[in-house]
């Protein structure tokens, strides 16, 4: 069930709460700091990134994702807030085997790169797949922003992305605070 981010009730002495507003102030904000909105997206098809560009990955799958803020048909790249707060965000773009060039990942929010929030280096291996983790950053969304995982590669060519049953590209979100 999503709930707003609570707010604070205040009473003055004698004076009793109305069942109403104990509900949506009170039991309501517990339940909001018990289960707020978290979301975990990963990839578990190939997708192809064109050479020396930044691309939103594609996570055509859920493990969690408490508040609908996500959709595996439309703008499957994007989780989208549905309540505004500082949010921790991570993500992680797997690679498959290639020539040994630039690989990197970084935050983006409403399509702009998050400052800090890149990673980029030359895989040691031209035989196994490739991931490169985001920094993990806290960033401030309104309802309505979105935040995405990027990759990027620098191989001369198109690259694909990699999955295997312990390795994918991913985007991990949890609301921190108000």
């Amino acid at each position: 069930m999503a709930l707003a981010v609570p707010t604070t009730v205040t009473e003055t002495p004698g004076a009793s709460v109305a069942s109403s507003v104990w509900n949506s102030q009170v039991r309501d904000g517990f339940g909001f700091l018990i289960a707020p909105p978290v979301f975990v997206g990963t990839q578990t098809t190939t997708q192809s990134l064109a050479n020396n560009t930044w691309a939103a990955l594609n996570l055509n799958t859920e493990q969690v994702d408490s508040y609908n803020g996500h959709s595996t048909s439309t703008n499957n790249s994007r989780y989208t807030a549905q309540v505004g707060g500082y949010y921790t965000v991570a993500g992680v773009a797997v690679f498959a085997a290639g020539s040994i060039s630039i690989r990197g990942a970084r935050i983006h929010v409403n399509g702009s790169v998050v400052q800090g929030s890149a990673q980029m280096f030359a895989p040691p291996s031209t035989s196994n797949l490739c991931g490169v983790a985001t920094p993990t950053r806290v960033v401030y969304l309104n309802s309505g922003d979105y935040v995405e995982v990027a990759g990027y590669q620098l191989t001369g060519g198109s690259l694909s992305t990699g999955v295997a049953s312990d390795l994918a590209s991913a985007l991990w979100v949890v609301w921190a605070h108000a």
